[in-house]
């Protein structure tokens, strides 16, 4: 069972903006009351505005979740020691500076952690410091294209530099992107990014990757009722493993929204994502590969002003060419079913 308290802010004075969302989730289960957790997750921004023509944000934010158990193993028992929390906390600045002509100067700064509460090597402990400057050009009608570089400097916590396993204590990673956004017609816009990823451990050069990142969405509003969303994209993630270092996702993403009514929506979401594997630091027959789908419908319901319940029904599926090799027995394909209830009380 989950229960949710929270409060939400989005307050404008003169030409600021402070927008506050706070919520604390507790988590309890029937069976395996060690998993039962309580999460408090936040988002605060300062949308600031310094001048007409020079405006950014001051944010913050955190989400703390149990990590999945179809990724996160643990040898013993994993449900009375192998919990692990993520806590996931990111704090940034940026600014945009119109000089004239619809060109804006960009930039800003970024500062990103992640904690594990276990030890998960595959994803370790990290503390990341970025900054990023780029131009973009608006358009009168509000298209826009925008080329963004940053340069990150990660490290990881509590970790000293792994020999045989090639576990790092820290990387530099940059990345260039062009984004475009754009108003097809009155009731379907194309989003698209295209960048190019490169990360460099201090040590082991091995565990090091790069390549082309991007997303294609288009968003349709056939009718005043109906809205489309559509969208392709890939990316690259680190995993360190013995068999792997990297993954790519190759992903692909359809949501349809029907307003029923004024009260009620329904809404439909498919996604298959295909993810292979890559940066093998020991002598492997195949590299991995895992395909993912997710199917869900979600009904929502304003029964009062004040109170929307929500409803959804979810199945995921993934199938692997691995099995586990940490003294549990099986293959890394799952098949789930989940149905979820939920009551949002606004004031």
């Amino acid at each position: 069972m989950t229960t949710n308290a929270g409060i939400k802010i989005d307050k404008p004075y003169s030409l600021q903006r402070f927008q506050l969302d706070v919520t604390a989730v507790d988590n309890r289960y029937d069976t395996n009351s060690a998993l039962n957790f309580t999460a408090l997750n936040y988002r605060a921004a300062w949308l600031w505005q310094l001048t007409p023509n020079i405006s950014g944000i001051i944010s913050a934010d955190r989400q703390q979740t149990l990590n999945s158990f179809s990724d996160f193993r643990d040898n013993t028992n994993q449900l009375n020691t192998g919990r692990s929390i993520a806590t996931n906390q990111s704090r940034r600045f940026n600014v945009d500076a119109l000089i004239g002509g619809g060109w804006h100067i960009l930039g800003g700064l970024s500062d990103l952690s992640s904690q594990n509460s276990q030890t998960f090597n595959a994803v370790g402990n990290f503390v990341q410091d970025g900054i990023e400057f780029g131009v973009k050009y608006a358009a009168p009608s509000d298209n826009a294209i925008t080329l963004m570089h940053r340069e990150s400097r990660g490290n990881f916590q509590g970790r000293n530099a792994d020999v045989p396993a090639q576990l790092d204590t820290g990387y530099n990673q940059s990345e260039t992107e062009a984004i475009l956004d754009w108003q097809l017609t009155g009731n379907s816009v194309i989003n698209a990014h295209l960048g190019y990823i490169d990360r460099e451990h201090d040590h082991f050069s091995s565990r090091d990757f790069d390549g082309v990142k991007g997303r294609l969405a288009y968003n349709w509003t056939p009718t005043d009722k109906l809205h489309i969303n559509t969208s392709i994209s890939r990316n690259l993630y680190s995993y360190q493993q013995n068999i792997n270092s990297y993954y790519v996702d190759d992903t692909f993403s359809i949501e349809p929204t029907w307003q029923i009514t004024a009260k009620t929506k329904m809404r439909l979401h498919y996604d298959y994502s295909k993810r292979d594997y890559f940066g093998a630091i020991v002598p492997i027959a195949e590299n991995r590969k895992d395909d993912v789908q997710t199917f869900l419908v979600s009904a929502e319901w304003q029964a009062l002003r004040t109170l929307t319940v929500i409803g959804t029904l979810q199945h995921e599926t993934r199938s692997s060419n691995a099995t586990l090799a940490n003294g549990l027995n099986g293959p890394l394909d799952y098949d789930v079913n989940s149905v979820t209830i939920s009551a949002q009380l606004l004031f």
